[in-house]
């Protein structure tokens, strides 16, 4: 029986349905099945036998929202390439986010920037940066002395990044090498005059107080050294073509523009004046200098290379009032006076001087000191030859030179006069013509010739004899 089976089951193996005979015997057992049913009783128990349990380990099922997390990702990269940038730009040596600004934001533009002459001005507005943040610092009393060291430093590595970019431009275009080294030296000059105005300001402040004064600062040595060799390099320089010139002033003038647009609500009305007037002084000149080359081109170059300077120094000087005023816009582009300007600042500082020599003179018609007297005859001696060059001299900055001088003398025999003798001396002018009315504190008889208006000593002393005349224009 045994065998039988076997062999039963091995000639089964070997037995193969046909498809159609497959689906016939499927159809037979379903028909069956649904004809005859489990009885009630054995499918109650055979429902109740639960299957046997698979034994595996604990383990918990997590689902990633990866939508949510792309979501949130995309947000924070949009604050941290956008907002902290944005908001970093404002930051001073010491802040948080101070970083950013330098390694982040001006490395990136400096990346991204390829000419040279370009790359030129980044470097030089970088330097202007480090130098306004050290302003600010100062003036609110948070420069220290390392702090100091790391400006002294930046303003030192941006100069010579700007120098090579200058040397590698001259290999391809000289005299964009040229205005480029001008632009540069110009802006070290600006910014090294202005470093050593306010360090003799606070020197004399100091002094005035009893105190030493402090030390040079480490910006200002920086400055100087890299303005000697920016001039060493430039003074090896030929002068550019009129035409890369203008076209360069033209850049600056509209660059200027931009700047005064972006002050109007930042400043002043004062200060937006004096601007306003340098833009004019430009515009006048570069009129100037465009007629002069009909007659003239090399000196018209020339002019060119101080207009370039000129413009230079006014951006600077802009660039300063974004971040806060520490600097006087006389010190950095004085006032071009117009014809009519310079005709009465002739007028006005020749007649200033004949009022104190008048003084002078009653002084020394009164006075009983034969000693005082001959040093002050020997000095109104040398005002009055002073005074004779400036009446034949013809070109106004010799004018300006002899005034100044003139009158720096007259003060200083104006002030020797009353704090030696005490007195007050008042003068009178009518028609040009000088009258004198002399008093002594000590009992000293006081006559008037005629009566007229009066200017006391202290008013005839000043710094500049024609100064209302130019505030007033």
């Amino acid at each position: 029986m045994k065998r039988f089976s076997e062999q039963l089951n091995k000639k089964a193996q070997t037995v193969k349905l046909q498809a159609a005979e497959k689906n016939e015997l499927r159809e037979r057992l379903v028909s069956y099945m649904e004809y005859h049913p489990l009885p009630a009783d054995v499918k109650a128990k055979s429902t109740k036998k639960a299957p046997a349990k698979i034994v595996t380990e604990a383990y918990t099922a997590v689902s990633i929202p990866f939508s949510l997390i792309f979501k949130s990702s995309a947000v924070a990269a949009a604050i941290v390439l956008v907002v902290v940038p944005f908001v970093a730009e404002k930051s001073v040596p010491g802040d948080t986010l101070y970083a950013v600004k330098v390694q982040f934001n001006e490395e990136l533009r400096s990346t991204l920037t390829f000419d040279s002459y370009q790359k030129v001005e980044w470097e030089t507005e970088r330097l202007n940066r480090r130098i306004a943040e050290a302003r600010l610092l100062a003036n609110e009393g948070r420069l220290t002395e390392e702090i100091e060291a790391e400006v002294a430093e930046a303003v030192k590595v941006h100069t010579e990044n700007a120098q090579k970019e200058i040397a590698v431009l001259r290999t391809q275009d000289e005299d964009e090498a040229t205005i480029a080294a001008i632009a540069l030296d110009t802006t070290l000059k600006v910014q090294s005059d202005t470093l050593r105005n306010e360090e003799e300001d606070k020197a004399a402040a100091a002094e005035a107080v009893g105190q030493e004064p402090a030390p040079g600062g480490l910006i200002a040595a920086a400055i100087e050294k890299s303005l000697d060799i920016s001039t060493a390099q430039k003074a090896s320089s030929t002068l550019p073509s009129y035409d890369k010139m203008m076209a360069r002033v033209e850049q600056n003038t509209t660059r200027v523009y931009e700047l005064l647009d972006s002050l109007r609500e930042a400043t002043d009305e004062t200060e937006l004046n004096n601007v306003t007037r340098r833009i004019a002084d430009i515009e006048r000149t570069v009129a100037d200098i465009i007629q002069l080359r009909e007659s003239d081109e090399e000196v018209a170059r020339e002019e060119l290379v101080s207009l370039l300077q000129r413009t230079q120094s006014l951006i600077v000087f802009m660039t300063e009032l974004h971040t806060q005023k520490t600097v006087d816009i006389e010190e950095v582009v004085p006032v071009v006076l117009t014809d009519d300007e310079k005709a009465a600042y002739v007028a006005s500082s020749t007649e200033n001087l004949v009022s104190k020599v008048a003084t002078i003179e009653s002084f020394i018609s009164i006075s009983e000191d034969d000693e005082v007297v001959v040093k002050i005859i020997d000095s109104k001696d040398e005002i009055l030859v002073l005074s004779e060059k400036m009446s034949s001299s013809t070109d106004f900055a010799e004018f300006k030179v002899l005034s100044a001088e003139a009158h720096a003398m007259a003060d200083d025999v104006l002030t020797y006069i009353k704090s030696t003798n005490e007195v007050e001396l008042e003068i009178d002018i009518i028609d040009e013509t000088v009258s004198t009315t002399t008093s002594e504190i000590a009992d000293i008889p006081t006559t008037t010739d005629e009566v007229g208006e009066e200017i006391i000593i202290e008013d005839l002393i000043t710094e500049d004899p024609a100064e209302e005349t130019t505030n007033t224009n």
